[in-house]
């Protein structure tokens, strides 16, 4: 537990600044704002990640925005996620460090969260999907630093 994902993120609580790459081809460059909150009992960690691109329009003001609690659980750590690409939160199993998983039912499509902790003001927050069916890929990379 001392040197779990947890403890890396408690580490560097705050407003991370940086880019965030979206890999489709009709992406905009975006910038990622990325704050990182500690939960009560420092059972982990919450984060509120906004990709901002100049590209927005009423429809669709953010080319990402996510909300996300990283917690401790009984059965090792878990991530669950609301973002403006489904109506439904998600429910995402560490498989192995850093890398979730969702849960069988719990996406309406296939999809995995990579969190690193290269060094200690820097966070990468990957994530990949796939329509349903599909094949899954890396489609958004979120790559800051800790700037407050």
């Amino acid at each position: 537990m001392a040197d779990d994902l947890v403890e890396q993120l408690l580490a560097q609580t705050g407003l991370h600044v940086g880019t965030s790459r979206d890999t489709r081809e009709d992406a905009a460059p975006q910038v990622a704002r990325i704050m990182v909150t500690a939960l009560p009992g420092r059972s982990g960690v919450t984060f509120d990640y906004e990709g901002l691109t100049l590209l927005t329009n009423q429809e669709r003001p953010f080319g990402h925005s996510e909300h996300s609690l990283l917690g401790r659980t009984s059965s090792g750590l878990a991530l669950y996620t609301a973002h403006i690409h489904a109506s439904m939160l998600t429910e995402l199993r560490e498989t192995e460090p850093g890398h979730f998983e969702s849960v069988e039912g719990a996406s309406p499509f296939p999809l995995t969260i990579r969190i690193e902790v290269p060094s200690a003001s820097r966070l990468i927050y990957t994530w990949s999907f796939a329509r349903p069916g599909g094949e899954v890929a890396v489609c958004i990379i979120g790559d800051v630093t800790l700037v407050d």
